[in-house]
């Protein structure tokens, strides 16, 4: 099907009675039938108009490059809005959200160079902000090589004592409530498997990271601390990696 102009749906807007979803899921349909102008435009209002989490967030770019795979305009409108962040934050007018936004879209874009980049930059002008930034630049820093310039970010017990509060708050809270009463313990479990799985990794992180800061004493006493807490073979696994410097995989 022939596409119609970008300009046929300058400054788009969904109907009244559509939701956020609906509009995702008709710019899919759009790309899928060839109508790569009226998905973009789609795809424009969701960037400007939702606030996601990350997991969200990164489907949802993930989509918007399939639509760039087809159509190059979307690819380019992309980089747009990761330039426009960039900007923002060099002028003084971005803040975390522009630079979660251009962590993301770099990291989809394999591009992740320019996110060490910035932060550098940032770390040099804005230490303030960039100590708010640093958790989406740790990843990119780290394939950069530049472990000094984390070593100055990370926390490794206040990371941890996050971690224990959040954990206990899961244990406290109720669980999934409109399941049968055998299954709801299990379901608690499951989450908490996850949510632990997801800070193993982390752990591992900050351990390499010291040893990488020449900080060795505190990294044994650290990974000495997190097998108390938490002994899992996963957990053990990683953290005997990390005292040789290794990063899990991924990094």
């Amino acid at each position: 099907m022939s596409d119609a102009s970008a300009d046929d749906f300058e400054n788009w807007q969904p109907p009244d009675d559509w939701s956020s979803r609906d509009v995702l899921r008709e710019a899919q349909a759009d790309r899928r039938a060839g109508r790569y102008a009226a998905a973009l435009a789609k795809h424009v209002w969701y960037h400007q108009n939702e606030s996601l989490p990350e997991i969200r967030r990164s489907s949802v770019l993930r989509k918007w490059m399939e639509l760039g795979a087809e159509y190059p305009p979307a690819l380019q409108k992309l980089k747009d809005f990761r330039d426009l962040a960039k900007a923002k934050l060099l002028n003084g007018e971005g803040d975390v959200h522009e630079f979660a936004e251009f962590s993301n879209i770099n990291q989809k874009l394999e591009e992740e160079q320019q996110t060490a980049s910035l932060f550098l930059t940032l770390d040099e002008q804005d230490p303030d902000l960039a100590f708010k930034c640093y958790p989406d630049a740790e990843s990119s820093l780290i394939r950069a090589g530049e472990y000094q310039v984390c070593g100055k970010y990370i926390d490794p017990e206040h990371t941890l004592e996050i971690h224990l509060s959040a954990l206990n708050f899961l244990h406290q809270r109720p669980s999934h409530t409109n399941l049968p009463q055998h299954l709801r313990q299990h379901s608690r479990f499951w989450y908490n498997s996850d949510f632990n799985q997801s800070f193993y990794q982390h752990a591992a992180v900050l351990i390499a990271l010291l040893i990488h800061n020449d900080r060795s004493p505190e990294a044994r006493a650290f990974a000495g601390r997190v097998r108390y807490e938490f002994n899992d073979q996963v957990l053990n696994e990683l953290v005997a990696e990390a005292l040789e410097g290794q990063f899990p995989p991924g990094y």
